[in-house]
């Protein structure tokens, strides 16, 4: 094949989509990777932040579809993912098994299928979102990201980010915030919180940098600002713009938030597995307002609550979802729809879940 394409065009040849498979250590370094050392062999996801190719052109992970899509596989409007008909829509031999194993290692196992459902998107999200950080982080030496997979031909159980009738999962949401021209993007690496800021745009970003650590009441605990706080990001690079000796800040780090500023931009993270935070007990409450083509849905809580899910039977989008809310601050978002029936706007928080 080679000699063929060299003699009948000036097209360049690669041989393979993958070069090499995940047991040839060369995936790291020489052409086009597909990473499935997570899921299929359930390696942690902590294995994306350690192990970059120079492109990653397939990974992924599973989670259960919408509410609504389940329904429709069950024909009688419940929410059961252990029914004979629901189960025929996981083709992945031990993909139920990998979810659960999975959930177990970083997030809360709920018994009641509604919750298992948000929490297998949350955990979606939270694997892919590591490796697509990763692979920015390390521009240029990893310069591309593709994950497997965006929507699906039928209503199942899978590794999209959009199912079926064209609900945004966890993940693709998180998929929006993580490929975002300029990326706020931490992770710790042998006890330092290392802040990197990469910069898709063609022009050099310019921004003041700030770093805060806070309790789940919204206090200051820490606080990061340089007097030379300005950072500069070049055109199309990645660059590391804070360290922080993490064993010399005196906090538990199950009971905190980070939030990092960077220009106009700031990014919320964490510094303990899901299961691990010490979330307190929230109440949300929530105000909608009728507009045209849909609602203005304006959220507030006490205290800190994280990933809240919306969700309503009233067929529509949410323009943000699977977010967090910091004490005392209002989130405003949309729900568009075309239906004339009134949305009965429920919730579901990772702090609902907690048993601490």
């Amino acid at each position: 094949m080679p000699k063929y394409v060299s003699e009948l065009t000036n097209e360049p040849y690669w041989e393979s989509s993958p070069e090499y498979g995940r047991g040839n250590p060369k995936y790291e370094f020489e052409g086009d990777a597909h990473d499935w050392r997570v899921w299929h062999d359930a390696y942690p996801f902590e294995h994306f932040e350690e192990h970059v190719p120079r492109f990653m052109s397939e990974f992924g992970f599973q989670s259960h579809p919408s509410y609504e899509a389940i329904r429709y596989i069950n024909n009688d409007g419940t929410i059961n993912i252990k029914s004979d008909d629901y189960s025929s829509h996981q083709k992945h031999a031990r993909g139920n098994e990998l979810i659960r194993e999975y959930m177990e290692r970083d997030f809360p196992v709920p018994t009641n299928d509604e919750d298992y459902v948000y929490v297998s998107q949350l955990l979606q999200a939270y694997g892919i979102s590591k490796g697509i950080q990763a692979h920015r982080r390390a521009k240029p030496y990893n310069m591309g990201t593709l994950y497997w997979q965006l929507n699906d031909c039928w209503p199942v159980v899978s590794w999209s980010s959009i199912d079926y009738f064209g609900n945004w999962k966890a993940l693709h949401y998180q998929v929006k915030r993580d490929f975002e021209n300029v990326l706020i993007s931490s992770v710790v690496e042998n006890d330092t919180l290392k802040t990197y800021v990469v910069n898709d745009h063609l022009e050099t970003e310019v921004g003041d940098f700030e770093i805060l650590f806070k309790d789940f009441n919204g206090t200051v605990l820490y606080r990061e600002f340089e007097d030379s706080s300005t950072a500069f990001v070049v055109a199309g690079s990645s660059e590391l713009v804070n360290s922080i000796d993490l064993k010399k800040v005196n906090v538990d780090l199950s009971e905190i938030y980070v939030i990092t500023k960077y220009g106009n931009q700031e990014v919320i993270s964490f510094l303990e597995k899901p299961k691990n935070l010490k979330l307190p007990k929230q109440e949300v409450k929530i105000k909608s307002l009728k507009t045209e083509g849909g609602y203005k849905i304006t959220l507030k809580s006490d205290v800190f609550v994280k990933d809240v899910f919306l969700y309503t039977d009233v067929k529509g989008h949410f323009s943000d979802n699977f977010f967090n809310l910091e004490p005392n601050s209002k989130k405003t978002i949309s729900f568009e729809t075309d239906s004339d029936e009134e949305p009965d706007f429920r919730y579901k928080t990772l702090n609902g879940l907690m048993k601490n």
